[in-house]
């Protein structure tokens, strides 16, 4: 996470796209953050910053024109922040210490959209970015498999080191293409939180071209943990 957050400053984005499990899901649809600000708290960790308003209105246009529902989300008060959960919280005060000033966009795209719309989400993403002229970070927040160990929360799922096992391979082996093809009762099996959003990274490999790098996998008690970037292929190692 350290290398990742000095990666992130040294790219100099000043929005920062979290696509998040956990955040104000709608059945059916990607919500979108609206408002001027947002903040989040865990465990005595706080994070706060400032909405891309123009931005995220973008992006709920560009989804919404391919298909993709789109649920813009705000909250009632023009003083209240928007509430961040941990799956962006977490991230956010792990790599934007050293990034400066930076805006925040947050999703949450429900598990019921399609695959080809889940891909789709990234491709909206790089047409706000395109659309709006901003530099922009995307990170995909999410835990893998939660079937690690029988005393866990959900309990034991042989699923779950498997489906680790296959996303650290095509992780490292550069292709995510292969998600698509991925059995939906095996995934359900392994109980991750990453599947659903993973596949927006999909579009920007396929319009940038860039290659996934793994830097580092472990399983915290019952879950999976993974750290991995997309980056040009010159920076890779």
């Amino acid at each position: 996470m350290r290398a990742m957050a000095e990666r992130l400053a040294a790219s100099d984005a000043r929005t920062i796209v979290v696509l998040t499990p956990h955040g104000a899901y709608v059945e059916g649809a990607l919500s979108v953050a609206l408002g001027a600000s947002a903040a989040g708290e865990i465990d005595g960790v706080t994070v706060s910053a400032p909405l891309a308003s123009d931005f995220s209105v973008a992006w709920c246009y560009e989804a919404a024109a391919i298909g993709v529902p789109v649920a813009p989300i705000g909250v009632s008060g023009n003083d209240s922040p928007f509430p961040l959960d941990w799956g962006v919280t977490i991230p956010l005060a792990l790599l934007t210490q050293n990034a400066g000033d930076v805006q925040i966009a947050v999703g949450c795209p429900a598990r019921d959209l399609t695959r080809e719309q889940r891909v789709d989400i990234g491709t909206s993403i790089l047409a706000a970015a395109d659309d709006q002229r901003e530099r922009v970070a995307l990170i995909v927040s999410a835990d893998q498999g939660h079937g690690h160990a029988a005393d866990g929360r959900y309990g034991f799922s042989a699923a779950s080191a498997k489906y680790d096992a296959s996303m650290c391979a095509a992780i490292r082996e550069n292709d995510l293409e292969r998600l698509l093809t991925w059995d939906e009762g095996w995934i359900d099996d392994a109980m991750p939180d990453s599947y659903w959003q993973t596949l927006s990274l999909i579009a920007v490999q396929r319009k940038l071209g860039w290659r996934t790098e793994l830097l580092a996998y472990e399983v915290d008690h019952y879950f999976g943990l993974i750290c991995a970037e997309l980056r040009p292929d010159e920076q890779c190692r």
